[in-house]
């Protein structure tokens, strides 16, 4: 059952992820040299928050720029992460105030690590659709496109707090086993 307001609720409660999520997109068109008009880190509405930037017809600099987030989101939220989980796997530390603040930072990064069914749609105009791209570049991105609408549509069903829970818990697990 979906609640409605509740997406909004968890935008608010985990809004450093939608921010780093949009700094990611402007590393990303800034490292590729591609001009960024504005950025909206959060806001309450829908986008919560956007990077509008000069459309490319390069097929790896669009898919580099959507798909920048998840690489991002992931290492920024398991470097934050990782100095928590140990000492909660080895010492059951679990109410230091700094571990606490950076679980939720770095949770809250890690559930905002999909690319948006906007960056699938951008994917799909510049690369898919782009007659002048060739067919490896589609091939190669078309499955990464269906990840991404999979993962839009599982997020209606958590699969973002899945997967950061998954992230959150394997990597440091992993580590403290070595």
């Amino acid at each position: 059952m979906i609640i409605p307001g509740l997406g909004i609720v968890i935008s608010i409660v985990t809004f450093p992820g939608i921010a780093v999520h949009e700094f990611a997109h402007q590393i990303f068109c800034r490292f590729l040299r591609i001009p960024v008009f504005r950025v909206v880190y959060f806001r309450i509405g829908n986008p919560c928050g956007f990077v509008e930037h000069e459309a490319s017809e390069d097929p790896l600099k669009v898919f580099l720029v959507s798909t920048g987030p998840f690489l991002i989101n992931t290492l920024l939220g398991l470097l934050l992460l990782t100095p928590v989980a140990v000492p909660v796997i080895k010492f059951r530390e679990y109410a230091n105030p700094l571990n606490l603040l950076l679980a939720w930072l770095g949770f809250s990064i890690l559930m905002h690590a999909f690319p948006s069914t906007g960056d699938a749609r951008n994917m799909v105009d510049h690369i898919l659709k782009n007659q002048n791209v060739g067919l490896l570049p589609k091939i190669l991105s078309a499955p990464v496109i269906g990840l991404i609408y999979l993962g839009a549509f599982g997020s209606v069903f958590w699969l973002d707090l899945v997967y950061a829970a998954a992230v959150a818990m394997l990597i440091p697990n992993l580590l403290t086993m070595v």
